[in-house]
């Protein structure tokens, strides 16, 4: 039963409509309430609905007073606004302050959505990285999928439609029960497994090749690093940037700014595409590591061909689209399949664990660029532990996370990495590559390594 009612909760499925709390009218453009239940204290809360009746968010403040008497209980502050976004500090272990029995009611219409460029919330000092709304009364909404992943506890709905909160019982969705249900319908492919014995643990369309994005960039990233290791190239070469790459820097698929005829160190390239995703940087790089793009990325497939990685297509180093030129141009997208993607991971962190010295930083400040950037990882935020790999995204790609976590047994260290392709949005990447590793880190913390059958 509580595996079925994880797999309720992370589907948010039709039984929510079901309910008397909620109804057709509930789906609209205002936050609304909706029924929901603590142990046997029933309450109401704020809800809000994005795009479609499922995609629910709750009111953190609302959240906080159902769940003050529990194990689960927290309080959190609006702390204002600046150059930096909203401002939210959430504590937990903390009970929120009695709302003396007031009940609540709907707050007014307006609702703001936030991605996490425009709103900052820290739980217990350390941010949190999540797309969130905003209601006029400085109130914020989650969604339920982050609630439980955050929170730790279950929720699921009953066949009234009233919200059932667990906080006795730790978010942990059973992968198989989740594909039963087709929750993975919704991507285009995963997969999840330990990256030091190269065992995969649960993937679902793993051998089919889809585009990538930048997750390209992991490619790109293994040539230089190998050129570095052959001396080469050294990390702290001058890179001077091309005309070519200083006008993609400056088009709309463009990160930071740069200046033909300048020159940036390799280093600084090289995190500003691997944190940031700079395009431009992949660019420049390429180009300094083998000429031009072209040969660049030559050889970026036929060491794709020397890995075995028989899935791969390469056109660019950075991951965005190339037009064939013919009369009838072909709009050609880099592409790979999970599990090439899975074997290119081992590898990087096996011949280079140094990667992940970059690639588990939440923030670094680009001095020669004069550039701060985040990590575009929001795992990296959002799940302790969390050290890389790469993000992409495009039209066709849709939302792709290659995603590591060290997982330790007894005195034993292996890698777990998920890979997630295909998410409509990015919020559901982060969330289902999340269940992926907390399956996995549950799994082999109570089986062992090299237990899958």
């Amino acid at each position: 039963m509580k595996l079925l009612r994880s797999l309720l909760a992370l589907l948010l499925c039709a039984a929510l409509l079901l309910g008397a709390a909620v109804t057709a009218a509930a789906a609209g453009p205002s936050p609304y309430l909706i029924d929901a239940r603590v142990g046997e204290i029933t309450v109401s809360l704020r809800a809000y609905s994005d795009s479609y009746a499922g995609n629910l968010y709750l009111s953190l403040s609302d959240l906080a007073q159902a769940l003050r008497d529990t194990d689960k209980k927290f309080r959190v502050e609006y702390q204002g606004g600046g150059a930096d976004g909203e401002l939210w500090k959430m504590t937990t272990g903390q009970a929120a302050p009695a709302a003396n029995g007031k009940k609540n009611t709907a707050p007014s219409p307006g609702i703001s959505y936030l991605s996490f460029n425009r709103n900052r919330l820290f739980v217990d000092g350390g941010e949190r990285r999540y797309y969130t709304y905003r209601s006029d009364d400085r109130d914020l909404y989650l969604s339920l999928a982050d609630v439980q992943l955050l929170l730790d506890l279950t929720a699921w709905f009953d066949s009234a439609g009233v919200l059932r909160l667990e906080p006795n019982e730790s978010f942990a969705p059973d992968l198989y029960e989740l594909k039963r249900e087709d929750y993975f319908g919704a991507f285009n492919a995963v997969l999840v497994g330990d990256a030091d014995s190269g065992e995969v643990l649960f993937s679902v369309n793993r051998a089919w090749r889809y585009p990538i994005a930048s997750l390209s960039k992991m490619m790109t990233y293994l040539l230089l690093a190998e050129a570095v290791e052959a001396g080469q190239l050294n990390w702290e070469d001058p890179v001077p940037i091309s005309q070519k790459a200083a006008s993609l820097s400056w088009s709309a698929d463009g990160i930071i700014g740069l200046t033909p005829g300048a020159s940036v160190p390799m280093e600084e390239l090289t995190q500003a595409m691997m944190l940031a995703s700079s395009n431009e940087s992949a660019l420049a790089l390429a180009e300094y590591a083998a000429g031009t793009e072209e040969d660049f990325v030559a050889r970026m497939n036929e060491r794709a061909d020397e890995l075995g990685l028989l899935s791969a297509r390469f056109y660019t180093p950075h991951g965005l689209p190339s037009y064939s030129r013919s009369g009838l141009p072909g709009k050609r997208q880099n592409s790979m399949s999970a599990m090439d993607l899975f074997r290119l991971s081992a590898y990087l962190l096996t011949r280079f664990p140094e990667l992940t010295e970059i690639t588990a930083k939440q923030f670094v400040r680009l001095e020669k660029l004069k550039f701060t950037t985040a990590n575009s990882n929001p795992l990296v935020f959002n799940m302790a532990g969390v050290n890389g790999l790469k993000t992409g995204s495009t039209n066709r790609a849709g939302y792709c996370v290659v995603a590591s976590l060290p997982v330790t047994v007894g005195e034993e260290t292996h890698t777990v990495v998920a890979i997630v392709l295909g998410a409509e949005a990015a919020d559901l990447r982060g969330q289902c590559a999340e269940i992926l590793l907390r399956y996995a880190r549950n799994y082999y913390t109570e089986h062992g390594f090299g237990s899958a059958g």
